[in-house]
């Protein structure tokens, strides 16, 4: 028989929160850091990976997210969402509905929010423009690749997954005789 599953007390959600979160920023940042001290130009050579597949090419990213909208620069709006992403993220961590998954996924989010915004507002390139270092790059087995994209990223997809797919669900499962 399976007993239903509690949900994490809250002493332990924002310990596992504050864990994932600080390891999934500093992973973000560093990995910006080495790309931006080893990949970029003119020194600076992409890595490849995995030939035709996979490769770490540097990419300064002045645009939103795929480069949808070019010379995005700093605007204040971006503080406007970050800050209601946090006031989110609090909401979620402190439900005592949230299981693990969802706090997972709420820390994942919000170090990406946080990782790419630190890019946006502190990191300038050689021209003073502000934008967000890209670097994992994915060729198609057809030609072209997908838009590049960092750790960040990665972080809001997969959060959002996460939260999508189990997050704030209640774990009910109850043994049926067969």
């Amino acid at each position: 028989m399976l007993k239903n599953q509690q949900a994490p007390s809250a002493t332990r959600r924002w310990a596992l929160f504050a864990v994932v979160f600080a390891a999934a920023l500093v992973f973000d940042l560093g990995t910006k850091q080495w790309v931006w001290d080893t990949l970029r130009p003119p020194a600076g050579r992409p890595w490849v990976l995995w030939p035709e597949v996979l490769e770490f090419a540097f990419a300064y990213n002045e645009g939103t997210a795929f480069g949808v909208v070019q010379d995005v620069g700093r605007p204040l709006w971006l503080l406007a969402v970050a800050a209601l992403m946090c006031a989110w993220v609090v909401w979620m961590v402190r439900s005592p509905e949230t299981r693990r998954p969802g706090v997972v996924g709420a820390a994942m989010i919000l170090a990406g929010t946080v990782g790419n915004l630190y890019d946006r507002f502190f990191r300038l390139d050689d021209h003073g423009r502000s934008g967000v270092v890209d670097f994992i790059k994915v060729h198609y087995p057809w030609g072209g690749s997908w838009p590049s994209f960092n750790v960040a990223d990665a972080l809001l997809v997969v959060g959002v997954g996460l939260l999508l797919l189990w997050g704030t669900r209640k774990v009910t499962a109850s043994a049926h005789p067969a």
